[in-house]
């Protein structure tokens, strides 16, 4: 149950709970949700996408365009298609859902460093990898402002997630004081 929620220089949401008060770091808890998120509907199947309307075209090096057939299938999973235009050029015809904050063209960029860099890794390792980077890049950023539904939302989906305590680098999320704890700061016991 979460009341009196405050954003502090856009970046910490800050609540009164029953028990005492939270600090969110909104980035990184953001983070984690997605994250999760986006691996129980890997493990389910697959992201949902949409197809865009006007194809983001992508400039990669000579072996990224050679990864999209190699990782066809973690594609699909991500919910991406990719069209090969030549040697050098792809044209991202579907993007997922989840991932509508993050910048198509840039996502791709970086979804094929980290799969160049990442050939002799393990599948579920890569996976891992490239979910914890779109996570990052699709979760509300430090600096942005939120309305006091965007914050209510925000804590809310924290309690869904299984482990919203850190995100996916390792960050904590959440710093909780009991009223026990702040009575204490100010000498009331």
């Amino acid at each position: 149950d979460v009341q009196n929620t405050v954003q502090i220089h856009d970046t910490y949401v800050v609540s009164q709970t029953a028990e005492g008060s939270v600090i969110v770091d909104q980035h990184a808890l953001h983070e984690q949700i997605l994250y999760e998120m986006s691996m129980q509907r890997v493990t389910q199947g697959k992201l949902e996408s949409q197809r865009l309307l006007i194809p983001e075209t992508v400039q990669l090096n000579a072996t990224q365009v050679a990864l999209i057939e190699d990782r066809q299938a973690l594609l699909g999973k991500l919910g991406i298609e990719l069209t090969p235009l030549d040697g050098r050029t792809c044209a991202v015809q579907a993007f997922p859902t989840l991932l509508s904050r993050a910048n198509v063209v840039d996502f791709v960029r970086d979804l094929f460093d980290v799969l160049e860099q990442s050939t002799a890794l393990e599948p579920d390792h890569v996976l891992n990898a490239v979910l914890s980077m779109a996570a990052c890049k699709a979760a509300i950023k430090a600096g942005q402002k939120l309305t006091d539904q965007e914050m209510r939302q925000l804590l809310l989906d924290a309690e869904w997630a299984e482990s919203s305590c850190r995100c996916p680098h390792g960050r904590p999320t959440t710093i909780r004081f009991t009223l026990s704890d702040l009575e204490k700061q100010f000498l009331r016991t």
